[in-house]
């Protein structure tokens, strides 16, 4: 009762991105993350990436999971780099953000290989510039509008009711790009 806020469900974001790729024929699923630990939205988004494999009878692989350490491109780049080397097998990847898929996908073509012929990718945000990736991203989109249109109606109402509080979870909204293969 003390704060506010206005975020997505990450867990059910990620969920319902996970929840996708499977839905079109993957079952192999990379995932990255900064740490799937960290009391945050990565251990959210990390729970709903397990949750939707497990719902869809899929036992989450820990050889799958990337920790990346950080949100840094470059830190991305180097985990699909080392993924790719483990010589894991996988179908498509499951990407914290956007940033974070911009450079997996380039570390999945500098290694040889192509998205989405031999890697799906997933992430989300809904950054503009992933509309004009080659190929476009599919990802899920935070709907920026929404939650700052909301968040200063909260923050209105606080000024002239400072015991006012209110908590909302805007829909994420998936974007179907072409960085997505149905096997």
């Amino acid at each position: 009762s003390d704060f506010s806020s206005v975020p997505i469900d990450d867990y059910k974001t990620a969920y319902d991105a996970v929840s996708f790729l499977i839905a079109v024929g993957h079952r192999k699923i990379a995932a990255f993350f900064d740490f799937c630990d960290d009391h945050s939205i990565s251990e959210l988004r990390y729970g709903g990436y397990c949750a939707a494999l497990r719902d869809h009878g899929i036992e989450p692989d820990p050889a799958l999971v990337v920790q990346t350490g950080s949100f840094e491109m470059e830190d991305a780049y180097r985990g699909m780099e080392k993924l790719l080397q483990s010589g894991t097998p996988f179908t498509a990847a499951f990407v914290d953000s956007d940033m974070m898929a911009v450079a997996a996908v380039k570390a999945l073509r500098n290694n040889g290989k192509k998205v989405p012929d031999d890697c799906s990718v997933i992430a989300i945000d809904g950054l503009k510039l992933t509309e004009y990736m080659s190929p476009t991203l599919t990802t899920m989109i935070q709907p920026c509008e929404e939650i700052g249109r909301e968040g200063v109606r909260i923050l209105v109402r606080m000024i002239s009711d400072p015991s006012y509080y209110r908590h909302l979870r805007p829909e994420a909204i998936l974007r179907e790009g072409h960085s997505v293969k149905t096997l």
